[in-house]
């Protein structure tokens, strides 16, 4: 589309172009379904078919984002990134492919690359991306967010590891097998979750999560599936569980092993049959859904000590995904500090938007046993209390709660120990018990349990 035939169509839909992007296809018939969609949206695009002609338009007429198709080995498209982020100032790329590929896609992201479609692209998602990527542009004058950066949504990386697993997070999106992603409190999973969903062919229908530590076991069965009018007293009408509300989508069970074991029984049925039976229900439901599961807990453990099910357990873990916790993947921290900085720019109106070279070393020297929740934490309390625009050290101040014991540490029993890090948890939260459950590692119902257990010995009220 040339510059005048986008003026005049701007005149017609009385809009404005919003961005120059670029289309770097060896193949244009390849990526032809994307592009008039973004005409559509307003947008000037340019098409190249090789790295050299790419290179002229970066410097005739550079664009705000990139479309580049992979074909063959994808080695022009690999290139073309490792240019644009040698840029001082790089735009986003998003790369393409017909197939996907597990190794391709780690390369592209390692080199740089925004994100990895696999074709086709529902014209939703070019929307809200394009849309997105538009309104970082324009918002603080300043350019795209960095490589792995993305919505509060994205999983932000720049970790071979968290590479890797993002790059087999998209591979068995187009699938429907179930996934079974684990790692400590605040690692992300449910980012994971959500990323598998997106890429998927349901991500137009619902994604729906399920805490299965946070309710009572006697409204988990109903919340799950459902239970007809008059099955239990106070049951005046029927009511649908979230395996059906997630009909053609996705259900995330999150904290999958804390759900009471002969429930798990209930479950393992539903993902062999592909139906529930609502309580008080006369027949099966037929449902549609892609289950994804997560824990902060060893599952091998679990499984030995007979809490759960070895049989669910092989069931649910089809694809397992292993998050590293924060402390393992340290050069992540600062794009993270970049990406929370710019969204306290946003959400709070903070001045900061860097941390000095001196703050940067005392945030990677830390080992934070809360993982990324626990670091957006301590950067939303700098942010609050700081007085320039870059943080110091002295500006960042760890959780008491995770703060080392000064002093030699007297030999107690374990159970001992237990008690006394329950009680600072939850004196340190206010009486929080998500929050302190999260702090410790462990889940709402286990703290639940626990606390009853030592019920004379924790102070009333919390």
């Amino acid at each position: 589309m040339t510059a005048e035939s986008a003026a005049i169509l701007d005149r017609k839909k009385g809009t404005t172009v919003s961005m120059h992007v670029a289309f770097l296809e060896s193949r244009p018939a390849s990526a032809s379904p994307l592009r008039p969609v973004v005409e559509d949206l307003g947008h000037r695009c340019s098409v190249v078919k090789t790295v050299a002609q790419a290179l002229s338009l970066l410097e005739e007429d550079p664009p705000q984002a990139a479309f580049v198709t992979l074909n063959g080995t994808g080695t022009e498209a690999l290139e073309f990134l490792e240019y644009v982020q040698s840029l001082d100032d790089p735009f986003p790329v998003i790369v393409l492919s017909a197939e996907p590929s597990l190794d391709l896609a780690v390369q592209a992201m390692q080199r740089g690359a925004q994100d990895f479609w696999v074709l086709p692209v529902s014209r939703e998602r070019i929307t809200q991306t394009l849309a997105w990527l538009d309104e970082r542009r324009q918002g603080d004058g300043r350019k795209a967010e960095p490589s792995g950066l993305g919505s509060s949504d994205e999983i932000i990386t720049r970790n071979p590891a968290m590479l890797k697993l993002k790059a087999v997070a998209l591979k068995v999106a187009t699938s429907d097998a179930t996934v079974f992603i684990q790692g400590e409190s605040g690692t992300g999973k449910e980012l994971f979750a959500r990323y598998i969903h997106r890429h998927s062919r349901r991500a137009r229908g619902p994604f729906l999560a399920v805490n299965c530590a946070a309710l009572p076991e006697s409204l988990l069965e109903s919340e799950l599936f459902g239970y007809e009018k008059g099955a239990f007293t106070g049951a005046n009408r029927l009511r649908k569980g979230k395996f059906e509300l997630a009909h053609q989508g996705t259900l995330l069970l999150d904290e999958i092993t804390e759900i009471p074991i002969h429930l798990q029984a209930k479950l393992l049925r539903v993902l062999q049959e592909g139906e529930i039976d609502r309580l008080g229900g006369r027949y099966p439901v037929p449902i549609d859904v892609r289950v994804l599961t997560t824990t902060n807990l060893n599952v091998a453990e679990a499984v030995r000590e007979q809490r759960f099910r070895k049989d669910l357990y092989y069931r649910l873990n089809v694809i397992p995904l292993k998050i590293p916790p924060l402390r393992d993947r340290l050069d992540d921290i600062p794009v993270l500090v970049e990406y929370f900085l710019r969204r306290f720019q946003k959400r709070l109106g903070s001045s900061v938007r860097e941390a000095s070279p001196d703050a940067m070393r005392k945030l990677q020297s830390y080992s934070w046993p809360g993982n990324v929740r626990e670091l957006e934490n301590v950067l939303q309390r700098a942010v609050l209390l700081s007085e320039g625009p870059v943080l110091e050290p002295d500006d960042l101040e760890w959780d008491p709660v995770e703060d080392a014991p000064e002093g030699p540490l007297p030999l107690m029993s374990l159970e001992d120990m237990e008690r006394r890090m329950i009680q600072k948890a939850l004196a340190a939260t206010d009486g929080n018990r998500t929050r302190a459950a999260e702090i410790l590692g462990i889940s709402v119902r286990t703290l639940r349990n626990k606390l009853h257990e030592y019920a004379q010995d924790i102070p009333e009220g919390l």
